[in-house]
């Protein structure tokens, strides 16, 4: 039997209340003098006896009525016997993480997850008609819910509760398919003890079927709580087969930090990790949405992490994916992963003035002006126009001049607050003769400023002043690696700049050129010099373009349109759709359609690019496998360190497993409470019932004189003690009035009366 509440058990000696009530305070005797006997002699024995019984009775029924609310406030539970061929609850924890893709080390051909499948379909095949039983997964996986739907499920298929239906149990182990995440262990055994504690057994058994690796088992869980339930933990543990070759794994996935537009090329990093001991050949392809294959050979060192970039070029505008699989090495589940970019529609490039003002600036932008090459438009406004165009508009980039930035004056913040959004702005001289330029009356968010022009009719050599920064890495990049061509300027400002800048193009580190900073999430870039070939040697080669288009593409992505990356195996934060209706398609990889509210979105158990879709955003995830499944450390010895201190067994894994050895002696309880307080309730009732009875005392009224003769005949002693077997209650009232009759105090004690 098992006690959940046992404090109440300490509390049952408080049943002896009632008596010690009854004898130890119990109202003393006293002898009183009377005059004659007579009184007493009418009293039945008869009743006396009937009246000692009962109150015999009613400090039975108090005891047991205090006794039975103490035992069933401790809620006792009983527990029968029976093997495998008895009614029982079992849950089968079934391990479909990526480590259980790989072989078994067993010569039956069969992969981890074929095994532990095989073992559990066995479980559930022996369990007989009536028996309870649920599958609880490691890793999360909507495909193995049924092909009707969510709204049309079995409950019992998702681990949600326990069912007698093996079938249904048994179609759901075919469903299971290898996924290539983590598992979380702890959440898993925490929801099979919850199904054990809520069914009618109250207790049962959990079989885990797993390789034990020491990512997902190796670590103490604090929210696993088995409670006062008998639950005993099962896990049979399945060797892995060994590895000779080396293990590379996908840890990272680099993203472009700029806005993907049409006709540009744009660089994918993916950071590799030789997570084994010997040196790993391999090959990593790739495969974007408009069929364009790529294989590179990478050599790496063990232990080594390397960053290798995969080129995609979007044509037209919308979602794009990339899917990218390492061959060569010896473990295939942490070998992939999906990449996902959003392409945006022509962009616009917004110009402050007129043509003239910027030489060939708006040709290097937008070549043919309707963005069939670069995905970019061109266009020009007058002063005036500028606040109100780029909130409509929302172009990716503003250019104006240094004398029509100085011109706004105080209104120049809706300028500013469209760079912290998100946007970017290009400072540049004026090709036109016009107005000079004082820094003091520039804004002062701008941070820079320009000093007296400097000319060169010669040339100045301008030079890269650290090659560190994330600007030119973009540039190496969209140049292929080129180096770079020479180039000097004829005609430029010298600036001045904040601290928050850093210098991009100069002559030296006291003559910057060309700089830029961050502002709230857009950019400033600031030039001392024109784009136009009186000025410098820009327009003659190929970084003016390369250079200017990588201004325009920077900052924030378009609104409404989101990207993520995750590990396969977990849910996707970020996503503000609580409550609303939300939408999953798969682009590449896994498939999975779903539709569902925005706080029931599953998690992704494999690689792919998947599209979700709310009431107000859109979101590119991009998934990729997890990189912990290919660590080949298991679990050693005889404790499972998540499970604790709870009883559990770690079994060899046996394909022919008689699970009936284990379930002998299972218990199936049954808990008790509502009996106890049922019996406490007829207990109360019979104490209501006693303590309110009266005897009938017909009997007494009619004693004949033979009765008072034989009566009489009893020496003055025995009458005495006769009358002290009285009951209590006609004693005390007759006592009551003698005493008033002869003034005699009830605690004087006197020895009785004899006449002569």
């Amino acid at each position: 039997m098992i006690f959940p509440a046992p404090i109440f058990l300490y509390l049952l000696p408080l049943a002896g209340l009632p008596i010690v009530f009854h004898f130890v305070l119990k109202q003393k005797k006293r002898t009183v003098v009377f005059s004659t006997l007579m009184f007493f002699h009418r009293t039945d024995p008869k009743l006396n006896s009937h009246r000692k019984i009962r109150q015999w009775l009613l400090l039975l029924m108090r005891i047991l009525l205090i006794a039975f609310i103490l035992l069933a406030l401790s809620r006792p539970i009983f527990q029968s016997s029976g093997g495998l061929g008895g009614k029982i609850s079992v849950v089968a924890v079934v391990d479909n993480s990526g480590s259980m893709s790989d072989g078994a080390g067993y010569d039956n051909d069969k992969t981890k997850l074929q095994c532990a499948v095989t073992s559990a379909r066995r479980l559930i095949s022996t369990l007989e008609d009536g028996s309870e039983a649920a599958v609880v997964l490691l890793v999360d996986d909507p495909a193995v819910e049924p092909a009707e739907g969510r709204s049309d499920r079995n409950p019992a298929l998702v681990g949600d509760s326990l069912t007698s239906d093996k079938e249904s149990l048994l179609a759901l182990l075919d469903r299971i398919r290898p996924t290539q995440a983590t598992g979380d262990a702890g959440r898993a055994l925490a929801r099979a003890f919850g199904l054990l504690r809520a069914s009618s057994a109250g207790g049962g058994a959990v079989h885990v079927f797993s390789d034990l690796q020491q990512t997902e088992w190796g670590t103490v869980s604090e929210r696993l709580e088995a409670g006062e339930a008998p639950i005993t933990v099962y896990v049979h543990k399945i060797e892995p087969e060994i590895q000779d070759e080396a293990n590379v794994a996908i840890t990272a996935i680099q993203l472009p930090e700029e806005r993907i537009l049409p006709k540009h090329t744009y660089s994918i990093g993916l950071v590799l990790q030789n997570t084994s001991d010997t040196v790993a050949n391999i090959r990593l392809n790739s495969i974007d949405s408009q069929d364009s294959k790529n294989t590179e050979n990478v050599t790496l060192a063990r232990g080594r992490t390397e960053t290798v970039e995969v080129e995609t070029k979007p044509d037209e505008n919308g979602y794009h994916w990339i899917k990218v699989w390492i061959e060569g090495d010896g473990f295939s589940a942490d070998n992939e992963a999906g990449v996902g970019i959003f392409c945006e529609e022509t962009a616009t490039i917004m110009f402050w003035g007129t043509p003239e003002e910027f030489g060939v600036l708006p040709v290097a932008l937008s070549p043919s002006g309707q963005g069939q090459f670069t995905g970019m438009v061109a266009e020009f406004r007058l002063p005036g126009q500028l606040s109100q165009t780029a909130a409509e508009e929302k172009p990716i980039m503003i250019v104006m001049t240094w004398t029509g930035l100085q011109l706004m004056g105080e209104s120049s913040v809706p300028l500013r607050e469209y760079v912290e959004a998100g946007g970017n702005l290009l400072v540049v001289p004026s090709v036109k003769p016009g107005r000079r330029v004082v820094s003091e009356q520039l804004p002062d968010w701008l941070g820079a400023g320009i000093k007296a022009r400097e000319v060169y009719p010669r040339g100045a050599g301008l030079e890269v002043l650290d090659d560190r920064t994330t600007f030119w890495h973009r540039i190496r990049d969209a140049s292929a690696g080129s180096k770079l061509e020479p180039v000097s300027a004829y005609v430029f400002h010298p600036l001045v700049l904040a601290g928050e800048f850093t210098p991009l193009l100069g002559v030296d580190s006291e003559r910057v050129v060309i700089a830029h900073r961050k502002l709230g999430q857009g950019n400033i870039y600031v030039s001392g010099t024109a784009f136009a070939p009186q000025w410098n040697t820009l327009p003659l080669t190929g970084l003016l373009v390369v250079m200017t288009q990588r201004m325009a593409v920077g900052g924030g992505s378009s609104e409404g349109q989101r990207t993520l990356s995750l590990v396969a195996g977990e849910r996707p934060r970020g996503i503000m759709a609580e409550g609303s209706e939300v939408e999953i398609l798969s682009l590449v990889g896994d498939p999975m359609d779903w539709k569902g509210k925005g706080q029931e979105i599953p998690a992704f158990p494999r690689a792919g690019v998947y599209l979700v879709r709310t009431d107000d955003d859109k979101y590119c995830i991009s998934v990729r496998a997890s990189e912990k499944e290919g660590l080949e450390k298991f679990v050693e010895g005889s404790q499972v360190p998540i499970i604790g201190q709870m009883a559990h067994k770690i079994l060899p894994y046996d394909e022919a497993e008689d699970f009936g050895q284990h379930h002998k002696g299972q218990a199936r309880a049954i808990e008790s409470y509502l009996f106890l307080l049922l019996l406490a309730t007829l207990a109360l009732l019979a104490e209501g019932w006693l303590g309110s009875h009266k005897p009938s005392r017909a009997g007494s009224a009619g004693l004949d004189h033979a009765r008072l003769r034989r009566a009489g005949q009893s020496t003055a002693e025995e009458r005495i003690s006769e009358a002290e077997t009285v009951p209590v209650a006609p004693v005390n009232r007759l006592s009551r009035k003698v005493m008033r009759i002869i003034g005699k105090s009830p605690a004087d004690k006197i020895t009785g009366w004899r006449a002569g």
